[in-house]
């Protein structure tokens, strides 16, 4: 995967990005409750697909990352020891966590994405996520959510 600058402007000047999301919507949707708060699920056919022929569950982690900067990513995983994930069909749960970065070193942080610790503070435990997206392109998960 390609590293991105923090201030490219990433997608938005490239046609054929706007032309998948046309092709490809987000056509299935559920709404889940994740810790008394409501949250929107969507995905697209694609992802359909791939959650419909799994015979083994996948999770997709929603992480708010503090480092030196904070970062939003989503994990997709097979491990099925996360304590707090929520199902969204047979074979697709979801996860929410804020974590702290072990260091601050750019490099490490782009390249590894070190976790030290969950945080479990009640400040983190207020912070939760709203929607999610997921998509299956190229061979593999993507997704995006916000607060």
């Amino acid at each position: 995967m390609k590293n991105k600058s923090y201030f490219s402007l990433g997608s938005f000047f490239n046609p054929f990005y706007h032309l998948d999301k046309l092709m490809n919507p987000y056509l299935f949707s559920k709404n889940i409750i994740m810790s008394e708060q409501s949250v929107a699920i969507h995905w697209t056919n694609r992802a359909n697909k791939q959650i419909t022929k799994r015979s083994s569950t996948i999770i997709a982690e929603m992480q708010l990352y503090f480092s030196c900067v904070v970062k939003k990513r989503v994990i997709f995983t097979q491990d099925i020891s996360h304590a707090n994930t929520i199902s969204v069909s047979k074979y697709f749960h979801i996860a929410f966590n804020a974590v702290e970065a072990a260091a601050c070193s750019p490099v490490e942080f782009a390249a590894n994405f070190p976790a030290k610790r969950i945080l479990d503070s009640s400040a983190a435990l207020k912070m939760r996520p709203k929607e999610l997206k997921v998509d299956f392109k190229q061979g593999q998960w993507v997704g995006e959510f916000t607060i």
